[in-house]
């Protein structure tokens, strides 16, 4: 198969890939443009994606939407741009307005909507609502403004969650986060899966032109949102908080490393062109700034603040690294995963991720939300069958060194890592030496169970649990069941509460506490409460 050696060419590629969609975003971004041409009357409910809010900051937070009268068949619009109004109110009932505009829906963006709001207070509830100059109207959602960056704030509450696979099952965690008083929800990724859904746990019958066969086009991963984005629960949990979302692979394509595929013999120029599709639709899909790369890409590495109390500092483990040094799936530890040039984020983020950890020493908690398993999972040691996944950091072992060691830097023994992939949850302390009994604890990790994806199905508890005893920085593992972590951080503790579904083949199933930790300021470690 032809491959693109030269890195020039590659990085051409890249940019041409992404240009249309960057020039609809100046586009939507103009002033005037979405007051042009006719007002047309949609005919049917544009509004059927549901709403979102995201990133929030002291001065406002993104809103979404996008308008899909059909959504399962390329969304049903005309190819031209429609006007869209937004509201933001102080009440519930949208009567105390404080601002309004309007902004264009353009068909480069499958006519998606991202308002970036400034000008509102810090530290206040706001909802908001969408309309079409046809009299169509969203539902109305909410989120909360961030407070200054010198506010003296209390206590943050946060939703982690993620890998919602939507033909494994229904929603129950998010219909469980929808209810519950949190001022963000963390998403970690694999809000997406590329595969199939026509055999699916829900039942449910689909086009199978539009569905057969893996997400590969800008099209389909476009039809494949709209079918995860009307999913009521999902919906709800959206129009309830305001979400901070980050990729991991399935967004685009499973265990894809930077611009390496899966499978070796995908040649790399057709792996470009859908990465940029995937990404492009990942933008148009959820409440994302407006911030390409200039490669193709789309920067989802990013920081937000809560007064002096947290710093949220959200990584991208898959944009920019190179492929896995130690190859795909498990493997004994080779040496290429050692060599210290070998980066899980790229030279670029890494130097970012330094600066952010030295501006995080001015915020009681330091919390780190990334893809993947950070902690060393040794498999079978000590036999023949020894081996790592190397998907995760512990297949970029230097790297994750230097990770760790950016964070100790700050010496407040006050760094949260927080990650989803496994379908699995984990409650860890993490090392710079990991084989080290008495090596000291650098900070505290949560990886949150899956929303759906595995369905109700046990892999992972038989196939991990005979070596969590073999790794003893490992407090707690469960592979069996789904759920979310909801944290309360306060000026002296981290509360984690852990609530699992009692099964996602039910929308109506329960969700449960199953169990407790808490981590205290300067004493890194997660005990059980």
């Amino acid at each position: 198969m032809k491959r693109i050696a030269d890195p020039e060419t590659r990085r051409r590629l890249l940019r041409l890939a992404w240009q249309g969609a960057g020039a609809a975003v100046a586009l939507a971004a103009m002033p005037g443009v979405a007051a042009t041409g006719p007002r047309p009357r949609l005919g049917r409910d544009p509004f059927t994606l549901g709403i979102a809010a995201g990133d929030p900051d002291p001065q406002g937070a993104v809103l979404w939407t996008r308008l899909a009268p059909d959504p399962l068949n390329g969304g049903g619009m005309p190819s031209r741009a429609i006007p869209v109004r937004w509201f933001i109110a102080e009440d519930p009932a949208m009567r105390r307005l404080v601002q309004r505009g309007v902004a264009a829906a353009v068909p480069a963006l499958a006519h998606s909507v991202h308002v970036e709001v400034t000008g509102l207070r810090p530290g206040r509830d706001y909802y908001y609502r969408f309309a079409c100059d046809g009299g169509e109207e969203s539902p109305i959602g909410h989120f909360r403004t961030a407070p200054l960056p010198d506010a003296q704030l209390q206590q943050l509450r946060l939703a982690l969650c993620t890998c919602q696979a939507w033909n494994s099952g229904y929603y129950p965690v998010l219909a469980d986060i929808a209810r519950s008083d949190v001022d963000l929800v963390l998403h970690a990724g694999d809000y997406l899966y590329e595969y199939s859904p026509l055999q699916n746990a829900r039942g449910s019958t689909l086009d199978a032109q539009r569905f057969g066969g893996e997400t590969l086009s800008l099209e389909r991963y476009r039809d494949q949102y709209a079918l995860y984005k009307l999913d009521p629960d999902l919906q709800a949990a959206h129009a309830a908080h305001a979400f901070a979302v980050i990729w991991d692979d399935h967004e685009v394509q499973n265990d894809y490393s930077g611009i390496h595929p899966e499978r070796s013999d995908v040649p790399t120029e057709d792996f470009i062109v859908r990465r940029v599709a995937a990404y492009r639709a990942f933008y148009e899909h959820l409440p994302m700034r407006s911030t390409p790369t200039g490669n193709g890409g789309l920067r989802v590495h990013r920081r937000l603040r809560y007064g002096d109390l947290v710093q949220l500092t959200l990584l991208d483990c898959r944009q920019f690294r190179p492929a896995n040094p130690c190859g795909v799936g498990e493997s004994a530890r080779c040496e290429a995963a050692l060599d210290p040039r070998m980066s899980m984020l790229g030279v670029g983020q890494e130097a970012w991720f330094a600066q952010s950890m030295a501006a995080a020493a001015g915020t009681r908690w330091n919390v780190v939300v990334q893809q993947l398993l950070m902690a060393q999972l040794r498999l079978e040691q000590g036999t023949s069958r020894e081996r790592f996944w190397n998907d995760a950091w512990d297949g970029y072992p230097a790297a994750r060194k230097r990770l760790l060691q950016a964070m100790q830097a700050g010496g407040q023994g006050n760094a949260i890592v927080l990650g989803g992939d496994w379908h699995s949850t984990f409650v860890n302390d993490l090392k710079l030496d990991f084989d080290a009994a008495d090596a000291p604890v650098i900070a505290t990790e949560f990886i949150a169970p899956a929303i759906s994806s595995g369905g109700d199905d046990t892999p992972y508890g038989p196939y991990y649990g005979p070596s969590i005893p073999q790794n003893p920085h490992i407090r707690y593992f469960d592979g069996d069941r789904r759920g979310w972590w909801k944290l309360q951080l306060n000026r002296q503790t981290v509360d984690a509460e852990l609530r699992f579904a009692d099964s996602v083949l039910r929308r109506d199933a329960d969700v449960r506490t199953a169990a407790r930790f808490q981590v205290s300021h300067g004493c890194p470690g997660a005990v059980p409460v």
